[in-house]
């Protein structure tokens, strides 16, 4: 136990509030409390950066599922279009069928109702016939001989006539299109002999260089036959498969294990386990390139050496093959930073792994240089474009292919790229298969043009004379001929007559014959199109043969749309499904190309949003890649996650919040009002012992508190409360909100870095309680209770009245230190008699004593008697006279040579006698 508990001054009081916030109040021992608040707090950041961890994880591989599920989504979208696609051609061959079959029923009524009117009008042309042949018999027999002669010239001439015109439209149509003159006369006939050399030249000048472009086409034509038939090649190949290595390889591959029964997994290319890393696609042409050879190396571990080498020995390989003995001691340093090296990654899992890491290390080590200063300076390096830099000063740059043609790309264990690349590819190339075949369709057509010209040609130069096609006047006289006949008739009404009956029956002929013609050429073409439909039906059929329609009700139903949506409001016909056809062909491939590329960028987005999570949370995903194929582990997790790991932090979290740290808050938070209770019960227990203190005639001194107005220690309290309210009772006591308050306390109670000093200074002042009031004074009337005056210092008083008042408040601190009773029990003590207990009050008094007025030191001394304490007072023999009546015991202390201080201890009444003699 502490002799001396605190040292008062007994100095005038200059502010109350720290007077009594100093000397009247313990401070109390918050450090443990916080310690263990913080403590706690620990334990429950803990479990938030768990559920924060979780949380974010979830929130990162959100996306990645909706994006794979939108990979897949259009992979799914384009793979139905690829099959509505191959399709369409089948479908509408089906159509065509189907409506073909059709016409052919129509055209074979309309043929059957044509053949009716022909027999018909056979039978009328017969009988009229018959008639005209009896009128013509009449005219003779009536002097009609010279008519008759006419009529036969005439009807010669008309013939030759008939001949004429149509050789001379023949020529000029033919003389037109090959750039001569109309034969109108025989000058023009000459003119147009005499050029046919020329035109015929020109003709086969035109005939030779559209042959030359013919066979051009068809040469192109058959390459990209060729092409589109080694792309579906790889296609299945890379289907088949799932790295990017090119048929030949995997081909001797196969035929090697085969041979020796070793798995085609035990002998990988070197190309299967090695890949450019995420993020650095800007060297992946750069590091195929200089990879390549190495990448197309196969990998034989010495367990299977020897069975290898000796099969690769024995037979015929059909091409080359490198490959490397993989023995089981390497370095597995992996490749220096910058390196070309340390930009490839290895597949996890791989036994190859030490020995690509020393191969990478070792032989890769070219340095990664962005500057043609930086590839100078070092002994081995690549640039972004491609040239490297050896050993002995030998550099290299092949551009023979193209250095980003990702069709060549060999490195990685995922070809799905390459697939989506060497789609577009074979899309390509049908497309320039249609443009050449049209084009090659067009130059046909030219050829036929020329060839015809050339027909032409000869129809021309068949006519050697003009006479052969001058119908003019052959014309006219036929109508030399018409004329003496008309004159002939004229002199004879019977043969006006006949002759008259004669025109009627010719003329009623000559109709039935036109109808009977045209007949005949609705049946003519009636025949021919049931010939071309048969044809193409038995086209369709061959066609169905070798392209059967798919039984997938889907992918038909879906083409069925597509073509309803192309045609609009027109109908399918047997005529339009070409056209059709080469629509919704059009509108496919446009589709399938949209998709391919959208494709690729979900499949990017995906890969960038795993490697993402894979370089956030590499623990998480030590056994999964960043691939396509990995989407149902990174799915598997999030259903984890959200599942099982959440919900469990979430609990864990809300437990620890709720039964520990919320809990441990508002204990603090009650303790420290406990303390605010207490500081307020013992201010009123002074305040008791005050009041039987007169401090002037018939006043009193009694303390008053308010709350601080200090801004930290009000938001201080206003935070913890915050901290506790709503917690206690409630059913969900899980809030970030409230984690987020707790923390900020916590946070400022442990010291924020930076801010340590500063907060450990707000720490202190905040939680010390008696630093959330203010102290000032009261002088009041004892009787009435009225103040009388109010003050929180000394200020403006005189020297008198401030030691008075330094003596009250110390007496009320005293009363506070020693726990005396208020009220009556210190009237009594103060009004005569010891008390019935016993009791240690010491109380030390300096020389500073000394210094005050004679009159308040008295008041002061009166005041200690009363409160019946001990006291020990130093002070200097001036004030002896007005301590004399309040002591027992004098102790003298004397230094006469300044190095030689002596203690006389006497009693009270000793030192009187003392002082009496010395006197006397």
């Amino acid at each position: 136990m502490d002799l001396f508990h605190r040292t008062v001054s007994m100095k005038q009081v200059e502010n109350i509030t720290h007077f009594v916030r100093t000397n009247m109040l313990e401070d109390d021992d918050v450090e443990a409390r916080i310690t263990k608040l913080i403590s706690h707090f620990d334990d429950l950041k803990k479990a938030h950066e768990a559920v924060v961890r979780a949380k974010d994880q979830i929130e990162m591989l959100k996306p990645i599922r909706e994006s794979a599920a939108t990979h897949q989504k259009l992979s799914s979208e384009e793979h139905q279009a690829r099959q509505q696609r191959d399709q369409l051609h089948p479908w509408f061959t089906d159509q065509q069928l189907r409506l073909s079959l059709e016409h052919q029923a129509e055209l074979e009524q309309t043929g059957q109702k044509l053949r009716e009117d022909s027999t018909q009008l056979a039978s009328d042309m017969a009988r009229l016939r018959h008639e005209l042949a009896i009128v013509q018999e009449d005219i003779r027999t009536s002097g009609g001989g010279r008519l008759a002669a006419i009529d036969a010239e005439v009807a010669q001439l008309e013939e030759t006539a008939q001949t004429q015109r149509k050789r001379f439209e023949q020529y000029s149509a033919a003389a037109v299109e090959l750039g001569l003159n109309a034969p109108e006369d025989r000058v023009l006939f000459d003119a147009n002999r005499a050029r046919l050399g020329e035109v015929e030249q020109s003709l086969a000048v035109r005939a030779a260089e559209l042959q030359e472009r013919r066979t051009a086409f068809h040469s192109e034509l058959n390459e990209l036959a060729a092409r589109r038939e080694n792309i579906d090649a790889e296609l299945a190949s890379l289907g088949s498969r799932p790295t990017l290595l090119e048929r030949p390889q995997l081909e001797l591959r196969r035929r090697i294990c085969e041979g020796t029964g070793i798995a085609e997994s035990a002998l990988p290319y070197a190309a299967e386990l090695l890949r450019v890393r995420e993020g650095e696609a800007e060297w992946e042409g750069a590091a195929e390139r200089t990879l390549r050879g190495f990448a197309l190396s196969l990998l034989v571990s010495a367990k299977h050496y020897a069975a290898v080498s000796s099969w690769v020995d024995a037979n015929d390989l059909k091409g080359r093959l490198v490959y490397r003995k993989v023995g089981d001691s390497y370095s597995s340093r992996p490749p220096a930073p910058g390196t070309l090296g340390a930009k490839i990654a290895i597949k996890q899992g791989t036994p190859f792994r030490d020995f690509l890491l020393d191969e990478l290390s070792t032989r890769f080590d070219y340095m990664c240089c962005d500057t043609m200063e930086d590839f100078r300076r070092y002994p081995k390096a690549l640039t972004i474009n491609g040239q490297l830099k050896g050993t002995r000063g030998r550099h290299e740059k092949d551009d023979r292919k193209g250095l980003m043609d990702r069709r060549t790309f060999v490195l990685g264990w995922d070809n799905h790229e390459k697939i989506v690349r060497i789609r577009a590819e074979r899309d390509d190339v049908d497309g320039k298969h249609r443009s050449v075949g049209t084009q090659l369709a067009k130059v046909d057509t030219s050829l036929g043009d020329v060839g015809r010209l050339r027909q032409l040609l000869g129809n021309v130069g068949s006519v050697a004379e003009f006479s052969e096609i001058s119908w003019k006047l052959t014309a006219r006289k036929v109508q030399e001929l018409k004329d003496e006949k008309l004159e002939l008739q004229s002199g004879s009404s019977v043969l006006q007559q006949l002759t008259a009956k004669e025109s009627e029956v010719s003329g009623r002929i000559e109709r039935l014959q036109e109808r009977s013609d045209k007949v005949q050429q609705r049946l003519g073409a009636n025949e021919n199109a049931a010939r071309d439909i048969a044809a193409a039906i038995e086209e369709c059929r061959l066609t169905l043969t070798d392209q059967p329609l798919t039984d997938d009700d889907g992918v038909l139903a879906a083409v069925a749309q597509l073509t309803a949506a192309a045609l609009g409001d027109k109908e399918l016909t047997y005529r339009n499904t070409g056209a059709a056809e080469s629509s919704v062909r059009s509108g496919l491939t446009a589709r399938i190309d949209g998709l391919t590329k959208r494709i690729a960028n979900a499949a990017a987005t995906t890969v960038r949003l795993m490697a993402d999570f894979r370089s956030k949370y590499p623990n998480e995903t030590t056994d999964i890649d960043a691939t396509l194929e990995a989407a149902d582990e990174f799915n598997r997790l999030l259903e984890q996650l959200e599942c099982d790991d959440l919900p469990r932090f979430e609990a864990r979290f809300k437990d620890s919040l709720t039964h520990n740290t919320i809990h441990e808050v508002v204990a603090f938070n009650a303790f420290l009002d406990s303390r605010r209770q207490d500081i307020v019960n013992r201010i009123s227990e002074i305040n008791q012992s005050l009041a039987e203190i007169e401090y002037n005639p018939g006043r009193h001194i009694q303390l008053e508190h308010q709350s601080s107005t200090d801004l930290d220690v009000r938001q201080f309290g206003i935070d913890l409360r915050a901290c506790s309210e709503g917690t206690i009772g409630d059913d969900d006591q899980y809030s970030e909100q409230k984690y987020l308050q707790v923390e900020r306390l916590i946070e400022r109670f442990r010291g924020r870095e930076g801010y340590s000093s500063l907060d450990e200074r707000w720490t202190a002042k905040v939680t010390d309680v008696r630093n959330w009031f203010t102290f000032s004074a009261s002088e009041r009337w004892t009787e009435t209770g009225e103040e009388f005056e109010h003050f929180t210092d000394s200020g403006g008083k005189s020297g008198g009245q401030k030691e008075k008042l330094a003596y009250t408040i110390l007496a009320a601190a005293l009363a506070f230190q020693f726990g005396l009773a208020a009220g009556k029990g210190a009237a009594r003590g103060a009004s005569g008699g010891a008390g019935k207990g016993r009791s240690f009050r010491f109380v030390v008094i300096d020389e500073a004593f000394g210094r005050g007025s004679d009159e308040s030191a008295r008041y002061g001394m009166e005041l200690f008697q009363r409160m019946k304490l001990q006291l020990l007072i130093v002070t200097p023999l001036q004030k002896i006279n007005v301590i004399e009546p309040f002591v027992a015991h004098v102790g003298f202390v004397a230094n006469t040579n300044g190095n030689d201080s002596q203690l006389r201890n006497m009693t009270i009444t000793e030192y009187r006698e003392e002082r009496q003699k010395r006197a006397g």
